[in-house]
């Protein structure tokens, strides 16, 4: 049997091979220990950078990093501009236009400044995610199916697919829309449309990072451009805008409009994205220089993190701010309207003419091709962390749209005029997984068997850390609860187990010892096996067995 461990764990044992001609006892323990490094390390690639991976996503295109020590360089963070624009537009998808949208009508201007608040939230976590990746060569799926045991790692797997085919449902019925506007098609043939260019995205990877991020940034900048025109049109109130940007308040009856805005920006499976896409950048990491390195990585990181996402922030406070104005006209006038994806070209059109509802459509259909195609590389990378087998671009492409293709056409056909409704169903899946998420991700970091003792949290950032994920997790689960309407007896009890199971998954996800600590502190090889079956002990105490015997 594979013993998975950390590449600080593989320098220890190497360590105590070495030295472990002292006596004969030490030299069996030795012994056995070399065994398992060459189980281990028979699997995983060397890579050019010096670093190890169990497998090297950007083996073929990938941007080469050489350190130095010097100042904050402006054409250094340039080589570092890339993923957390790719991530940035998960915050930018349709799903996210409706939510905009939604916002603008009930509370108007007055919760921007959550809006911001919830960006600048997901600027810590994504730059952790990020951190993650560059520290340890490898990205989340790869250290959750690492670290966990199977059975919990493939739950883990599952819950993640499920995010991800339910942005793309999103992703796919939103770019079917604005084709709809520009061109009169059915939505349902949008969406046949929408899941068969989604091969271009194969051809664009085909040219490099740095041209796939290129396009994306096109993408995105695209979306920004027709916004900023149309808020430029309308001329929302900058007095409302700025008091609303910087004044907390919640309007009676948002709250749960409130806990879906930070739902829709905190998504699930942009972790999981955002610790790949950084090892398109080849570090320097001979011993000499390695934390050198990382160190001046994550702090560009940072850097490209914070901006991509305010960029996002601006985009989707001119949304926002451009509905508010003309639902605020609309009411004024009499008008009826209906905020929702698909009348939002309508309701623009009314507002500020004819033209303006393709100029939205211009802008909708850019955005939900950037997410489709990213949503296809996330899937890709999941894939092939947590079942460590290579995915083909085409095949991760054929299978995500053959799995989304059919709710997506179900959704178009008879339910396009309830997209709020199934965008509030899909936030509630995406609350529920990012709880499932975001526990290893800062969990990893804590231990110094995973990052190096150089990199581990120290006391003061996980007190931040556990702050933060306690808060993120009760969110959510209020996001979850909210939507079941308690009009019996029976709905009562759904609801307490709904939050007893919740409770339950997310404390065994918190309380899990890594693989990595095990290695070292057997704390329950004497419980029943199905104590040990759960905690992922048991294979290592039958191994333990057949190796001292």
């Amino acid at each position: 049997m594979n013993v998975i461990r950390t590449s600080a764990d593989t320098t220890r044992i190497r360590r105590k091979s070495s030295s472990s001609n002292n006596s004969d006892s030490e030299a069996v323990k030795g012994d056995v220990e070399g065994k398992q490094v060459v189980a281990s390390t028979s699997r995983e690639i060397a890579l050019d950078d010096a670093s190890t991976a169990v497998e090297d996503i950007f083996q073929n295109h990938y941007v080469k990093i050489e350190y130095s020590e010097t100042r904050f360089s402006l054409k250094k963070l340039w080589s570092f501009v890339g993923p957390g624009l790719l991530v940035s537009q998960a915050l930018l998808d349709p799903g996210n236009i409706e939510s905009d949208i939604s916002q603008a009508d009930v509370s108007g201007y007055k919760l921007l400044w959550l809006l911001l608040l919830a960006h600048i939230i997901c600027i810590f976590v994504q730059s952790l995610a990020a951190r993650l990746g560059v520290i340890t060569g490898r990205h989340l799926a790869q250290h959750i199916r690492m670290q966990y045991p199977r059975p919990f790692a493939t739950v883990f797997w599952l819950l993640a697919e499920l995010a991800i085919i339910g942005a793309d449902i999103q992703e796919v019925v939103g770019t079917a829309t604005a084709l709809h506007i520009l061109t009169s098609i059915p939505i349902w043939a949008g969406v046949v449309i929408t899941a068969v260019d989604s091969f271009l995205f194969l051809y664009v990877q085909k040219l490099g990072v740095r041209i796939t991020e290129l396009v994306f940034g096109l993408l995105i900048t695209t979306l920004a451009v027709c916004f900023f025109v149309e808020m430029v049109m309308i001329k929302p109130d900058a007095k409302e805008m700025f008091k609303g940007m910087f004044v907390p308040l919640i309007p009676q009856g948002t709250v749960v409009q409130a806990v879906g805005i930070v739902g829709c920006v905190l998504m699930p499976h942009n972790l999981f994205l955002h610790s790949a896409l950084v090892g398109s950048r080849k570090l320097d990491r001979r011993a000499e220089n390695r934390e050198g390195a990382i160190r001046e990585a994550m702090r560009y990181f940072r850097v490209e993190t914070s901006i991509s996402l305010m960029y996002a922030y601006v985009i989707n406070m001119s949304v926002v701010v451009v509905f508010c104005k003309a639902f605020e006209m609309l009411r004024a006038s009499g008008t009826p309207y209906k905020a929702s994806l698909a009348d939002g070209a309508s309701v623009l059109s009314n507002v500020l003419g004819a033209g303006s509802k393709y100029v939205y459509a211009i802008g909708l259909l850019a955005i939900g091709q950037s997410t489709t195609m990213s949503g296809t590389l996330s899937g890709q990378y999941v894939t092939e962390g947590f079942w460590n087998m290579p995915v083909k671009p085409w095949q991760r492409v054929v299978i995500t749209r053959a799995i989304s293709l059919v709710p997506a056409l179900i959704v178009a056909l008879t339910a396009a005029e309830h997209m709020d409704l199934l965008s509030e169903i899909i936030n509630v899946i995406q609350a529920v997984v990012l709880s499932f998420t975001i526990i290893p991700l800062l969990k990893l970091q804590a231990y110094a068997e995973v990052v190096g003792p150089e990199f581990a949290f120290g006391r003061i950032s996980k007190s931040v850390v556990a702050v933060l994920t306690l808060a993120i997790i009760t969110l959510n689960a209020y996001m979850i609860v909210s939507v079941i309407p308690l009009d019996s007896a029976g709905m009562y009890v759904a609801l307490v187990a709904v939050v007893a199971v919740y409770a339950l998954v997310v404390s065994y996800t918190a309380a899990f010892p890594l693989r990595c600590v095990w290695a070292d502190r057997a704390l329950v090889d004497r419980a029943p096996m199905f104590v040990r079956w759960l905690f992922g002990r048991s294979n290592f105490s039958i191994e333990a067995q057949n190796s001292s015997s």
